[in-house]
């Protein structure tokens, strides 16, 4: 059965499906609902995670990003385990994380499986998937890992230049980055972000020289191509 989810993880990826592919046998284990992340590392600095796909709901996902993440014991335990867990065996030790795994429960997340996924090369990735009513969870957690990481390494191999290069920049640099595509010049930018206009001129500096750029045209072709552009490069 894994042999054939392989095969058909390969042939998805050669159009870009490996994920969709994963998430409908995701989807056949049990569970309806699932993240899955990158984060880049830059020397010894972590940067943001970038969701590549999630099925949670909207209202949950508001609140989550609204400031509910900060009490998420999921979270917490996987700072200090590098091998797939059950969100059951997360310690609950505050009101708000009791809180929070209610909240989470009433979304349909009632039982979950995470799990850290390292493919080496300065990229690694998180996964959790989770549904309400509960599966046979110690059974499937080997299967998830195993079916995850797999869609996580095609995944990264199918990554554009641009989009692996553009994890580096930071906050402030994709706020300038999505105004250059937009077609605004820097004295603009500066008003629209607030900031000097050589703080413009510094973030665009960085920019091009992390992303190996020589133009504004080329930054604004690269913020397509990635999302910035659009504001979609969503991060948590």
């Amino acid at each position: 059965m894994f042999a054939d989810y392989l095969d058909d993880l390969s042939a998805a990826a050669e159009t870009g499906g490996e994920i969709a592919t994963w998430a409908r046998s995701i989807e056949e284990l049990g569970f309806d609902k699932h993240m899955y992340g990158v984060r880049a590392r830059d020397a010894d600095r972590v940067n943001e995670h970038l969701v590549e796909s999630s099925s949670y709901d909207d209202d949950w996902l508001e609140a989550y990003y609204g400031g509910l993440h900060s009490h998420d014991p999921v979270v917490a335990h996987s700072t200090v385990h590098n091998l797939p867990f059950i969100w059951s065996d997360c310690p609950v030790e505050t009101r708000a994380q009791k809180r929070f795994m209610g909240e989470a429960g009433d979304a349909g997340m009632r039982y979950g499986i995470s799990a850290p996924l390292i493919t080496g090369g300065g990229y690694e990735g998180a996964v959790s998937v989770a549904c309400e009513n509960k599966p046979d969870t110690d059974e499937h957690v080997m299967a998830v890992y195993a079916m995850t990481s797999a869609m996580h390494v095609l995944r990264v191999r199918n990554w554009s230049r641009d989009t692996l290069k553009a994890f580096k920049l930071t906050k402030r640099e994709r706020e300038v980055m999505r105004w250059i595509a937009a077609g605004k010049d820097d004295w603009t930018i500066s008003c629209i972000l607030g900031i000097s206009e050589s703080g413009v001129h510094f973030h665009k500096k960085n920019i091009f020289r992390k992303l190996q750029l020589t133009s504004r045209v080329e930054v604004a072709s690269v913020a397509h191509k990635t999302g910035i552009a659009e504001g979609n490069y969503r991060f948590w």
